[in-house]
């Protein structure tokens, strides 16, 4: 069964560590009015109501901090289904009163976040990659801060290139832990556009099983040739869209919406130093068949 490696989640992406500067973007239950459920996850930490006490909501239009008022269930299942229903815990936040107009509201961020939002940058026209621009020998992974819960335990962490076959084909390879799996993504079924400073390959390798007809088997978000996230289509959507861009304090971060197996979650990533780091926050409770 295929994995949408995307390969970046650290601690902090399920528990906010002191040192840690930014943690994962908690996502979006529901808005009304002034207030909005964000999604804790299966269950609410001890401490939310201290540790997550407030809350930077970001929307398309713009930042504002709100207040935790309590935690509810969410559960969903089929009253006819002999299945058990499947619940989460998202917590409550209420603005103050007076708070600008978010738009869309897009993550919440833990604690308070001052800064600015913009949209993304636009993308260009898409184009026909050109094979010698891409081809490699090296594998290269995407970023990496810890594979779990994308790669199971004792899993090798994937690298991919593009590479060309004795019948010159040029196809993604990838390389787990030493051994090569079959390619699947061949780049004539591909296109390419930059969106600010990177480049995205959206491909069309034919119709994966449980996917939309017609929207991307595969998406690779790369800067300067190098992978930052792989997504596949497997039970769900491929996407590495950009959302928005923050700036707060002088640095710039992105919103990416990442596809990965049975769900898309909106993740930080952004430059710390020379590396590029991904800061996601799955569900960790069942999604498939909800």
């Amino acid at each position: 069964m295929r994995y949408a490696m995307v390969l970046g989640v650290t601690l902090a992406s399920f528990g906010a560590a002191a040192e840690e500067r930014w943690t994962a973007p908690y996502q979006i239950e529901a808005v009304s009015g002034r207030t909005t459920r964000v999604v804790l996850g299966e269950q609410a930490p001890e401490d939310v109501d201290s540790r997550l006490q407030v809350m930077t909501l970001v929307g398309t239009q713009g930042m504002a901090v709100a207040r935790f008022q309590g935690t509810e269930p969410v559960c969903t299942g089929d009253e006819d289904s002999e299945l058990p229903p499947v619940c989460h815990t998202v917590g409550v936040y209420t603005q103050a009163s007076g708070a600008p107009d978010l738009g869309e509201q897009l993550v919440a961020l833990a604690g308070t976040v001052a800064g600015t939002v913009s949209l993304p940058a636009p993308r260009t026209a898409q184009e026909r990659p050109v094979p010698g621009q891409w081809t490699s020998d090296a594998f290269e992974t995407p970023v990496d801060e810890g594979a779990r819960p994308f790669t199971p335990e004792g899993y090798p962490v994937p690298g991919y290139r593009w590479h060309t076959s004795p019948e010159g084909h040029v196809t993604l390879e990838t390389n787990h832990g030493g051994q090569r799996g079959d390619p699947r993504v061949p780049l004539d079924t591909c296109t390419q556009e930059r969106q600010g400073p990177f480049t995205r390959l959206e491909c069309y390798p034919g119709a994966p099983p449980f996917a939309v007809e017609g929207t991307p088997g595969a998406s690779l978000l790369y800067v300067d040739r190098r992978p930052l996230v792989v997504s596949f289509a497997d039970y769900g959507e491929a996407t590495t869209a950009l959302v928005a861009t923050l700036r707060v304090g002088g640095d710039t971060q992105y919103l990416v919406r990442v596809g990965l197996k049975g769900q898309a979650v909106t993740g930080l990533l952004f430059r710390e130093g020379n590396a590029w780091r991904l800061l996601l926050r799955p569900a960790d409770y069942p999604v498939l068949g909800c």
